[in-house]
């Protein structure tokens, strides 16, 4: 293979460099993925490397997949035993293998987030608080950011001058820690801190995956923790090649860990490490290259790039200020059928809404819904955390782990098997009484005296047989395991059950009918990986990997559009104190600062051709005051085309009156006042300062007036109150009149 032709001239320095430690810069869209999936090629073909001893660490499963495919079609599959995982699947896999140096099985099951959340509000209520109780929800954050410095409840000190809140939450922690192990379980963080303690703690195990790995490559490197890192770390020896690829300008996840400072002191950590950086741009037009550039050169924090492209200039950057949420929806929907009308080839699945927040949507959706404009929003609710489709996974997991106390008590009346709460008291009293899971008490309920009545016990107990008939066609692989967990679910009611509800009855169950032909879709992948892993898989997806090809605008927030790119791209409700968010500045000041404006291009660089930037003016009831733009837009070089005063309001169904959005339009602009209704007092130029008259509240001063709707009025003797601004009771005193 001729690597020069295949590569610009960075891209080939860094795919060959030979240096043992190697950091590329890679900025937004100048073939990062493609440099990894190179330089895995290249290890294996021109410097001869075993691809067993290639461990590659992608940020996604769907990356990874990706980019193991893609370096197999450049082998043409000789890469046999190649590993490109996350970090989180890479520590399950090598848990199956290690963990019993821990005493701990290794058919554990592993806690999504929700699972984490479940068990620790069940602890809240045990402790006998509620389950929404602010110190539940303080003692999940609590957790969370222990375990993300890698420390579990034993570790964490705290003084006798801490706050009552903080050791009922270590208190919480200590519990949540004692019931996981109970249920043979494992969550998020564990797969990495179980993975470190072990490789600290065992020599020998060390040794054994030392002898294993000679290099290590990583992907997104600038979104590296501290716990990862010292992974990373507990992997190498003194002959180790570690090759890193990331940007630190695209450092978006400190929040949840990050930690910066890796990438930037790489060098540091590794005095003969090679730096390479890659700055030529196959995404983006110059337009948005040069705008981009402008806002991220605010950053101190960074390494010094300026991106550049060999494509065409593009057009300008459309940046538009509305005066209301629903003026920017109407403004950004006529801007997508604009851009189906005049690009022949575009479909809608070509275009992405950018947003900061998940609560900016509403509007965008009821637009989108009137305009009938196919749109699907991503980083929701994703599809293995539906209710439905994590009943029939917990069923699934009871099957390899019966000491998961956790999906037993999801699904033991799911569908309905005649057990209340009362059956269910009695019932964890006694299996604790005994020292064993639900399913191993009830597996031998007829060794125990038992306060359940007959027929509870006759449902529980057929359960039980149920789940153990299954696993034993499961272990004998007569049947290929996706028909034979169909009969199971399908045997145990459940598709009877999702049939009874009316209203959601259809999208459920063709949400888990799109489970199986997933299950399916992994057995033809993998057809020599077990189902375990296939449960395994279930358990650590992200937001992106639900992101599918289908034919809609897709919605999204920066966060789980960061990898991704767009022909078409909207950032919107650019509003500063939504973004840059107001919190996070608060919270971390500069750095805060710095992380938004990452964020801000982040999204700018994700688009190809065309790139729309959007803001309004409408009070907002979370900042308290009337919105103003984003101060990233001026930071980018970019000029608002500020509109008049008054503008039309989005009109519903234009149809209707025999127009439609891209015809000329009568004016409606708002003139001081309007003849009366009965129910409006005709006034339109309200302004603070002016003097009120209520015919209930009496006299009063306008101290603002939100949004033109809404008039925020002191009164002489009735203080503060909301008064709609055309409400037929209030009228303006004229200057010079007297009270």
């Amino acid at each position: 293979m001729d690597y020069s032709k295949l590569l610009n001239d960075k891209q080939l320095k860094a795919v060959s460099t030979k240096a043992q430690y190697a950091r590329v810069i890679a900025g937004a869209g100048s073939g990062k993925t493609r440099v990894l999936t190179y330089r895995i090629s290249y290890l294996i073909s021109e410097m001869n490397v075993d691809p067993n001893k290639i461990v590659a660490i992608a940020f996604t499963n769907k990356v990874a997949a990706e980019m193991k495919e893609r370096a197999l079609r450049l082998l043409s599959g000789v890469a046999k035993g190649l590993t490109v995982s996350t970090f989180h699947s890479w520590c399950a896999k090598f848990l199956r293998k290690e963990i019993d140096v821990l005493g701990f099985p290794n058919n554990f099951t592993i806690f999504d987030e929700e699972d984490s959340e479940t068990l620790i509000k069940n602890i809240g209520v045990e402790l006998g608080y509620k389950k929404n109780d602010d110190i539940v929800k303080y003692a999940i954050g609590f957790i969370a950011a222990n375990k993300c410095k890698g420390l579990y409840p034993e570790s964490v000190s705290i003084d006798k001058f801490s706050f009552e809140r903080t050791r009922v939450a270590l208190k919480i922690f200590h519990l949540y820690e004692e019931r996981k192990d109970q249920m043979l379980s494992l969550d998020f963080d564990d797969l990495l801190l179980r993975t470190i303690q072990i490789l600290e703690e065992f020599p020998e195990v060390r040794n054994k995956w030392l002898g294993r790995i000679d290099h290590i490559l990583i992907d997104e490197f600038q979104d590296t923790n501290d716990v990862q890192f010292v992974l990373v770390k507990l992997l190498m020896d003194e002959h180790t090649h570690l090759y890193v690829v990331g940007d630190p300008d695209q450092t978006i996840y400190t929040w949840r860990g990050a930690n910066q400072n890796i990438i930037l002191e790489f060098n540091k950590t590794f005095p003969l490490a090679e730096t390479l950086i890659l700055d030529r741009n196959y995404r983006s037009t110059k337009e948005i290259l040069d705008h981009a550039n402008k806002l991220i050169a605010h950053n101190k924090k960074r390494v010094p790039k300026d991106l550049y492209t060999e494509s065409e200039v593009g057009d300008p950057i459309k940046v538009e200020c509305s005066h209301s949420r629903d003026e920017e929806a109407t403004f950004v929907a006529n801007e997508i059928e604009n851009i189906v009308r005049k690009y022949p080839n575009t479909t809608y699945k070509d275009i992405a809404i950018l947003y900061r927040a998940a609560y900016l949507t509403l509007p965008f959706e009821n637009e989108f819904m009137r305009r009938k404009i196919p749109y699907q929003i991503f980083g929701g609710i994703k599809f293995f955390q539906r209710k439905e489709i994590k009943d029939v996974l917990a069923y699934f997991r009871l099957i390899y782990n019966h000491e998961d106390d956790l999906s037993f008590e999801r699904i033991v009346n799911v569908p309905r098997r005649g057990i209340g709460d009362g059956a269910m008291d009695i019932l964890k009293a006694e299996k604790e009484v005994e020292k064993l899971s639900y399913f191993e008490y009830l597996d031998k309920i007829e060794n125990y005296r038992t306060e359940l009545k007959a027929k509870n016990v006759m449902a529980l107990t057929a359960l039980i047989s149920k789940i153990k008939e299954t696993k034993e066609k499961l272990d004998e692989g007569l049947e290929a395991y996706p028909k034979i967990l169909e009969d199971f679910i399908r045997d145990l009611g459940y598709f009877d059950y999702l049939s009874s509800d009316d209203e959601t009855a259809e999208e459920r169950l063709q949400n888990v009918k799109s489970l199986f032909d997933d299950i399916i879709d992994f057995l033809r992948k993998n057809p020599e990986s077990s189902f375990e892993t296939y449960l395994e898989n279930a358990s650590l997806q992200t937001s992106q990997d639900e992101i599918k090809d289908t034919n809609c605008v897709s919605m999204m927030t920066i966060h789980v559009a960061k990898g991704l790119e767009f022909d078409h791209v909207f950032v919107v409700s650019m509003i500063d104190g939504v973004f840059p968010s107001q919190r996070t500045m608060d919270e971390s000041g500069t750095d805060g600062l710095e992380e938004e404006r990452r964020l801000a291009y982040v999204a700018f660089t994700r688009a190809r051709k065309h790139l729309y930037v959007s803001t309004n003016t409408s009070y907002s009831y979370i900042l308290k005051e009337e919105s103003s733009s984003s101060r990233f837009i001026d930071e980018s070089g970019l000029k608002i085309q500020r509109k008049s005063l008054y503008q039309p309001r989005p009109r519903p169904r234009f149809e209707e009156f025999g127009y439609f959005p891209d015809e000329p339009q009568p004016s409606l602009a708002r003139p001081s006042s309007v003849p009366p209704k009965a129910n409006d007092n005709g006034i339109r130029n309200w302004q603070p300062g002016d003097v009120a008259i209520h015919e209930v509240f009496g006299r009063g001063i306008v101290v603002q007036v939100i949004d033109g709707t809404i008039l925020q009025i002191d009164f002489e003797t009735h203080g503060r109150k909301s008064i709609l601004a055309t409400h037929p009771k209030i009228r303006k005193e004229e200057k010079g009149a007297e009270a």
